[in-house]
Order: structure tokens, then sequence, then C-alpha cells
């Protein structure tokens, strides 16, 4: 029954964030008229709140470990499904442009260092808060500087959507994941401890069921570009990658200091 809960209650959380964020990103998006690099980082920060809902849930419950598998899972995962894409739609070739180096880079980073830190033993020390937030702050400027959108990338067209309706989506079903998630965390914490399941495992089918957002995204951005025509350019891609990048990116540089805050904070409450 725990585990039909942890997996439920993660199904929820994707689910939530499929037909409701990311609608109410794609409203927002719509009406502002945002680039491809926008949208794409955009939809890549919404499809890591399944992750920061967990992780937080997980350090809350007592199970950080699991928690930051999720993590680490996730980042490994998508960028297997980010090539799955391009493999599909053959534009395995444009990953080469140099345009895209300090996202790759990013991307790669990001899964490298929540393993390097389990491996040392250094995944919950308290300095890693600002180091982290600093990383993410690093990746943000170098790829405002690096990778700038591109004169003409962008297309002139009506807007369409209701920034009204997204931002309204946005609340409320962020508000309905956070719900979700007090659940998410009382099922891993008896997973874990009362059917003696290993924090990797359980952290690992976590990590399966939250990056099903990005999976449903890398094909949703090519299959509209070549319903459009345009599957061949770079503006794909860049979306694409953006939403990889921007996600696992997310991850260890907002979800990891959040949720490992979140952790300490209930350590020095439990010890009190």
């Amino acid at each position: 029954m725990p585990a039909l809960t942890m997996i439920v209650s993660a199904a929820a959380i994707i689910v939530l964030v499929k037909y409701g964020l990311l609608r109410g990103i794609d409203h927002i998006a719509g009406a502002m008229n945002w680039s491809a690099k926008a949208r794409g980082q955009l939809t890549g920060y919404a499809t890591s709140v399944p992750e920061l809902v967990c992780l937080v849930a997980a350090g809350l419950a007592g199970v950080w470990e699991a928690g930051l598998w999720n993590i680490a899972s996730s980042n490994i995962i998508n960028v297997t499904l980010m090539l799955m894409a391009v493999t599909f739609y053959r534009q395995f070739g444009k990953l080469f442009n140099m345009r895209f180096l300090d996202e790759i880079v990013f991307a790669g980073l990001a899964v490298a260092v929540p393993i390097v830190l389990m491996r040392l033993g250094l995944d919950s020390q308290w300095y890693l808060i600002p180091i982290l937030l600093g990383f993410f702050l690093v990746y943000q400027f170098v790829d405002k500087r690096v990778n700038r959108a591109v004169k003409g990338d962008e297309e002139v067209r009506e807007a369409v959507g209701s920034l009204h309706i997204g931002i309204t989506l946005g609340v409320t079903t962020l508000i309905a994941i956070a719900i979700a998630g007090m659940f998410l965390g009382e099922a891993t914490a008896t997973v874990v401890d009362e059917l003696k399941v290993r924090p990797a495992i359980a952290g690992w089918i976590l990590g399966v069921v939250t990056s099903i957002p990005e999976m449903v995204s890398f094909f949703a951005v090519y299959a509209a570009s070549k319903r459009d025509g345009q599957l061949g350019e770079l503006n794909d891609t860049q979306e694409a990658l953006d939403n990889l990048t921007g996600s696992n990116m997310a991850n260890v540089g907002f979800v990891y200091p959040v949720g490992l805050f979140a952790y300490l904070m209930a350590l020095f409450f439990w010890a009190g």
C-alpha cells in the first residue's frame, strides 16, 4: 500500500505538471510571445517541480538519500530522453553546433555534481546551499552572455494565449502539487523504513516517474516543429536543449539547496 501511494502521488504530480503547470506556461508564453529559448528554459524549470516536491517531502520525512537519488537519477534520465528525442527525429547532428556548447556542458555538470557529492559523503553539508545557488547563478550568467537569442530566430507572430488563465492555472496547480507532495513524502518514508527498500532504489523509482514531463516536452517540441515544416532548423533543438539544461540545472542549483535547507531545518527541530 505505501508503495502504491508513493507511485500514485508521484503520478498525480506528473499529471498536474503536464495538464496544469505546463499549460499555464503555454498560455503565458503565447500571450507574451516568448522566444524558443525562453519557452524551453521556463518549461525546464516547471518540469523540475516534481523533483522539488519529492526532495523536500523526502527530507522532511527523514529519507534524504531517497530524495537526493531522485535528483541524480532524474538528471541522468533527462539526458537519455533528450538523446532519444533527437535520435528519433534525426536531429542528433544539431547537438554539435557550437551555439549549444555551454548548455551541453552545464547539463553534464548537473548530472555529475550530486553523484560526486554522494560518493564523497558531502551531500548534506550546510555550505552546499550557497555554493549550489551560486552555481545556478553562474549558469544563468553564462547562458545569457554566451548563448544569447540569435537575431532572426524569434518569429513575429500574433500573441496567442491568456496571461490571466496562465497565471491562474500555474498558482492553483502549484497548490495541488504541494498537497500531493505531502502524501508522497510520507509514503516514501514508509517504503524505505518499513519495506526495507534501499533509498537509492526508491530514488530511482521516483526519478523514472518524475522524468515523464521532460520526455513529453522533448518529443512535443520536435513533433510541433515537424508539423509546422520547420524540422531541421535550430529553434527546436534550442528549445529542447534549454528545457534539458534548465531542468537539470534547476534540480542541482535550486531544488537541491532548497531541499537540503528543509532537511537540515527538520534535523534541527527533531534534535531540539
